[in-house]
């Protein structure tokens, strides 16, 4: 956990991939380094897109499949550690989500990330960036037993946070990050920028827009 500044009666609680980072080019690159390994021709941006969202493993389970293959133990072991270690590299920040943290914990809000991504590779990925001190509290796909659209990731947040469901908003770009707070009675704000659809009352199309979005859906559930 990083960031904690004690119990807050608000919470905002963000999607990484597609929600706050473009990591699609260090993903792609990752994923079809791993393919090339096979002789397999490299998947294009708009492919790997499509896959993202139920974390590593599904990510390269599906851009195999896409090649005709099936990945082994060794074939995500070698995805994991090369993955890690270029994360950074090609990965930003979508345009204006660092002021819009910034503003929202000027505001008062406790933040954190509930992602399907592997923790450690969230965790330096965020830090290269200089978003990791924003966030209370970090939970990555294999940190704890579920992961979204299983509600209970995210209820394993609002809990390392200590703000009520009824006080928090899930932020994504995905419908797992949708799923999960609908399942949590957790108010869903759908990013338009990212990877993924869903279905979702609140929807913004650039961040500029996500506070005041926020503080809406707040104080009219």
């Amino acid at each position: 956990m990083t960031g904690v500044v004690g119990p807050a009666s608000r919470g905002a609680v963000f999607d990484l991939d597609g929600t706050l980072i473009d990591s699609l080019p260090d993903l792609a690159g990752a994923l079809n380094r791993s393919l090339a390994c096979h002789g397999k021709p490299p998947l294009e941006r708009s492919e790997v897109a499509a896959m993202v969202g139920d974390g590593a493993t599904v990510l390269l389970r599906r851009g195999y499949a896409a090649r005709g293959l099936e990945p082994s133990p060794s074939d995500l072991a070698m995805f994991l550690n090369d993955y890690e270690a270029h994360a950074a590299e090609l990965t930003e920040p979508f345009p204006g989500i660092p002021e819009v943290l910034a503003d929202l914990r000027v505001k008062g809000l406790a933040l954190a990330v509930c992602t399907n991504k592997p923790e450690a590779s969230a965790r330096k990925v965020l830090a290269a960036l200089d978003l990791e001190d924003y966030f209370c509290a970090i939970i990555g796909g294999d940190a704890i037993q579920y992961r979204k659209p299983d509600p209970r990731h995210l209820q394993a947040v609002l809990a390392a946070i200590d703000v009520p469901a009824a006080n928090a908003v899930m932020i994504g770009d995905h419908r797992n990050d949708m799923l999960a707070a609908s399942g949590s009675n957790v108010i869903g704000i759908f990013v338009a920028w990212g990877y993924g659809t869903a279905d979702a009352v609140y929807r913004v199309d650039q961040p500029a827009e996500l506070p005041a979005t926020i503080a809406a859906a707040l104080e009219h559930p």
